[in-house]
């Protein structure tokens, strides 16, 4: 679209609004006011034909060296964007969703609530047993193991 064309539209919706206060809902009042004005305007005018992608100077094929074509990922590209924990790629998720590194936050969430509820674990643990004395504990009936000859095994 043309620059001038668009800061007429948005100049004029600024004007109608000027002597009000401005607030998060005003504003975002605004960004539709505007959105709806530049698509009525464009239906009366145009300007959508004025400027093609093809003709911006900085287009997709000139800094990025894009030709349309898509080609598979390079191994090293997707070694590098592999989540530690879980080992599934993540070259196609989100920023908000990524953790340390490449790592899925999820996995990470995951990850340090089972090294919390171990870490519990392990404090009861010394706790119960910071006074046990090995010397004293009882036998387990159960737990012994008879390697005579006269055992039922063992009998021939």
């Amino acid at each position: 679209m043309d620059e001038q064309f668009v800061q007429g539209v948005v100049g004029g919706v600024l004007n109608r609004h000027k002597n009000r206060t401005l607030d998060k809902k005003k504003i975002a009042v605004l960004a539709v006011e505007i959105a709806a004005v530049l698509e009525r305007a464009t239906q009366y005018t145009d300007v959508k034909e004025v400027q093609k992608a093809i003709d911006n100077p900085l287009s997709i094929k000139m800094w990025k060296g894009y030709d349309g074509i898509e080609k598979p990922y390079e191994k090293e590209y997707l070694d590098y964007w592999t989540c530690e924990i879980c080992n599934d790629h993540t070259h196609e998720v989100d920023y908000d969703y990524l953790g340390s590194g490449t790592n899925h936050l999820n996995c990470e969430l995951k990850e340090q609530e089972l090294q919390e509820k171990s870490d519990k674990i392990m404090e009861q643990l010394e706790i119960d047993f910071k006074d046990y004395d090995l010397s004293n504990a009882e036998s387990n009936e159960n737990s012994k193991v008879d390697m005579s000859a006269t055992t039922k095994r063992g009998k021939k």
